[in-house]
């Protein structure tokens, strides 16, 4: 039964591939070691918004906007492979540290591991080493919080 992996040791760093599934699914580490997930402790329901609990001006959609939506979009993925065991499944926990990671605001490492590394040199020369989005040098081709 696989655990989520609190760092990767450096035995595993060799494939880049696997040390991005293992930094994705180490997202998960904190929230897989709080208090258990069981349906006797599931939140009640809100007249507000479910996720935050503002005004929800909106009939359309029990939520406030977008990122209350999207989070608890993962919160129910999570309570549902928590629930259901599928969490203890590695791929699993590498879509849901995916999803996590870009809900903290660090894009999605993963897409990175996916351009190979003259394309990205030929991106940053390109765009003569600065963020498109900031004007900050630039080291990576995806702005933390792009999405």
């Amino acid at each position: 039964m696989p655990e989520v992996v609190a760092f990767p040791s450096a035995s595993l760093l060799d494939d880049p591939a696997q040390d991005l599934d293992l930094r994705t699914r180490a997202v998960l580490g904190w929230l897989m070691e709080a208090k258990p997930l069981t349906p006797e402790n599931l939140p009640d329901d809100n007249v507000d918004c479910p996720n935050c609990g503002a005004f929800v001006g909106s009939k359309r959609t029990p939520y406030c906007g977008d990122p209350c939506q999207e989070e608890s979009a993962f919160v129910r993925q999570f309570r549902s492979a928590t629930l259901s065991g599928a969490i203890q499944d590695p791929e699993k926990q590498a879509m849901l540290g995916q999803k996590l990671w870009r809900l903290l605001g660090g894009g999605f490492p993963r897409r990175e591991g996916l351009v190979p590394g003259r394309v990205l040199n030929k991106i940053l020369e390109r765009e003569k080493g600065l963020c498109q989005l900031c004007g900050a040098p630039a080291v990576r081709i995806d702005h933390p919080g792009s999405g």
